[in-house]
C-alpha cells in the first residue's frame, strides 16, 4: 500500500528546506558570483543526468564549493527551485537562459514549460526567424507550431522583409517548406524563393570582375525548388515569373513543367454577393467536363453548395493533401451521387479537386455560381 498523504507532504517539505538554504541539511554547495547555493546530492542526480554525473565521487567533501561560471546566481537559483518544487518563475528576460539551462542539465520538465511560455509569446518580424532556429536548436514542439503559425499569418509582409532577405539559407529553407503544410500559394513561395535568391547572388557578386549572377542565383534556388509544385500555378504567373527565370531549368525540366501548368484551367466560384475564390484544376479530368455542364448555373441545393451528378470518383488518389489554412476545397462529394461540392469541413475519404484562395473576404451564401475562366 502507498500513503499519498504521506507523499503530498514530503515534497512542500523539501521545498521549505532548499529556501531555508540551511548548511546542515544539505551535501552539495555551489558557488556562483561569489554567493552560496546549498543541495541535495540524491535529489539532484535522480533529477539530471548532468548533475548525476556532474555530482560523481570525485566530489569528496561537502565543503568543496562547486563553482558554475556560465549561468548567473538567480537563474542557478531558479533551476535547483524548480527541482525541489516543480515551479519556476519564467520571464522575458530569464526564459532562454532557463531554456538553456534545461537543455544543458537535461530536465525535460522545465524544457516543457520553457517551451509552453515561449509558445505564447507575441512574435514580430524582428525576431521570428531567431526564435525559429532556436526552437530547432532544442526540438520546441509547442514554440515552433507558433512561429509556423504566425508565419503563415503573415507570410505576405515577410516575404518581403529585410529580415527575410538577410536571413540564413536553412531558415528560408524551412519557411518555404511550410508550403507543404499550410496553404501558402506557390507563385508566392516561388517568388519569395527567387527574390532572396537573388539577394544573396547580389551580395556575393562584390569583388568579383567576373561572375555570372544567373549561375549564382540558380546555385541558390535549386534546394527550395522541390517544395514548389509548378502544376498548382496560375498559368499567367507562369508565363510571366518563372518562364522569363528559365535559366534555374533545364531544358527538359522546363518543357516537362511548362506542359502540366499548360493542361491546367481556372475555376471561379462567385457567391451571391458578388465575391469570388479560384482554384486550379488540371484540364484533362472529368471534374473540369462536370464544371462546364453546369457553368453559370447556381448551385443545386438552398442550403449546401453542390453542382452536378453522376461523376464518378476517379480511381487514383487526388494529388492533392488538405493543408492547414485553405480558404476551402473543391471537392468531389461520393455521398449524393457524384456531385462536385465546396466546403471547408473535408476529411482525408474526401477526393480534393482544386484547393481555393480569393484576394479578399468570400462567405459561403446559399447558392454560387462555379465556371471556368
Amino acid at each position: 500500500m502507498k500513503s499519498w498523504i504521506y507523499t503530498k507532504k514530503i515534497r512542500p517539505q523539501l521545498e521549505d528546506a532548499f529556501k531555508s538554504q540551511d548548511p546542515e541539511l544539505f551535501d552539495i554547495v555551489f558557488e556562483i558570483e561569489g554567493k552560496k547555493l546549498y543541495a541535495d546530492k540524491l535529489i539532484l542526480s535522480i533529477s539530471s543526468s548532468t548533475f548525476k554525473s556532474m555530482l560523481s565521487d570525485r566530489w569528496i567533501s561537502k565543503n568543496d564549493a562547486i563553482k558554475i561560471e556560465t549561468y548567473k546566481f538567480n537563474d542557478f537559483k531558479e533551476l535547483l527551485s524548480f527541482i525541489y518544487s516543480g515551479e519556476c518563475n519564467l520571464t522575458d528576460e530569464n526564459i532562454f537562459t532557463m531554456l538553456d539551462m534545461s537543455e544543458f542539465y537535461q530536465i525535460e520538465d522545465l524544457k516543457e514549460l520553457c517551451d509552453k511560455f515561449l509558445s505564447k509569446m507575441e512574435f514580430n518580424l524582428s525576431c521570428t526567424f531567431d526564435m525559429l532556429e532556436t526552437s530547432n536548436k532544442y526540438s520546441m514542439i509547442q514554440m515552433k507550431e507558433s512561429i509556423q503559425n504566425f508565419i503563415f499569418q503573415n507570410f505576405k509582409t515577410i516575404f518581403k522583409s529585410d529580415e527575410f532577405f538577410n536571413t540564413k539559407k536553412s531558415v528560408v529553407k524551412e519557411i518555404i517548406a511550410l508550403g507543404q503544410t499550410f496553404s501558402i500559394k506557390y507563385e508566392e513561395m516561388f517568388q519569395a524563393a527567387y527574390e532572396w535568391s537573388e539577394n544573396q547572388a547580389i551580395k556575393k557578386q562584390d569583388g568579383f570582375e567576373s561572375f555570372n549572377m544567373n549561375d549564382a542565383i540558380k546555385n541558390e534556388i535549386k534546394e527550395f525548388l522541390p517544395f514548389i509544385k509548378f502544376y498548382q500555378m496560375e498559368k499567367s504567373f507562369f508565363t510571366k515569373y518563372v518562364v522569363e527565370r528559365d535559366f534555374i531549368f533545364t531544358v527538359d525540366e522546363l518543357s516537362d513543367i511548362m506542359e502540366t501548368v499548360q493542361s491546367n484551367v481556372k475555376v471561379k466560384i462567385t457567391n451571391e454577393n458578388g465575391q469570388s475564390i479560384y482554384g486550379i484544376v488540371p484540364k484533362e479530368t472529368n471534374a473540369v467536363n462536370v464544371i462546364k455542364s453546369v457553368q453559370d448555373q447556381w448551385s443545386v441545393s438552398a442550403s449546401s453548395v453542390f453542382w452536378g451528378k453522376n461523376w464518378e470518383k476517379p480511381s487514383t488518389p487526388s494529388p492533392l493533401k488538405k493543408r492547414i489554412g485553405a480558404k476551402c476545397y473543391l471537392i468531389y462529394y461520393r455521398i449524393f451521387n457524384g456531385y462536385i461540392s465546396l466546403c471547408t469541413d473535408i476529411t482525408d475519404d474526401h477526393y480534393l479537386i482544386a484547393e481555393m484562395f480569393s484576394e479578399s473576404n468570400f462567405e459561403f451564401t446559399q447558392k454560387c455560381k462555379i465556371v471556368i475562366v
